[in-house]
């Protein structure tokens, strides 16, 4: 299982996410939120406009799938994708996350983190990044 670092929880909470879908016949969609909240370690909630719901619906429907990044163009000090389960409550999409990668540029690019201890991970995040996250 997936553990969501309260860095993570709070990059994402700050600056939001940009959420890919697709179909099953690969069609993708992507939108973008300016917030996200953290049930626990592993659950994320994002609120979305109803033209939002409107053009996912479908895929999320048919593919449960669901990727996902911190926001912010540009936030490379947010370097993670996430993975997981997700499923449309009204105007909620609630990501069950299960995979968490880093995008940081470089050797570690690519590194799946939750295959590693919580306690690795933390580790990880404070030998190379001192923020906890966006600046305010």
């Amino acid at each position: 299982m997936a553990h969501v670092t309260p860095r993570m929880k709070n990059w994402l909470t700050g600056l939001g996410a940009h959420i890919a879908v697709a179909s099953k016949s690969g069609i993708p969609a992507v939108v973008v939120v300016d917030s996200a909240t953290a049930d626990d370690d592993n659950t994320i909630r994002f609120k979305l406009s109803e033209k939002q719901v409107a053009l996912i619906r479908s895929q999320v429907t048919e593919n449960p799938r669901v990727a996902f990044g911190p926001g912010g163009i540009g936030s490379i000090r947010a370097a993670y994708q996430f993975k997981g389960a997700g499923r449309l409550e009204d105007n909620i999409l609630v990501v069950a996350v299960d995979e968490i990668y880093s995008t940081k540029p470089g050797p570690e690019a690519g590194l799946r983190l939750d295959v590693l201890p919580y306690e690795q991970v933390i580790q990880f995040e404070t030998s190379r990044w001192l923020d906890n996250g966006p600046p305010k």
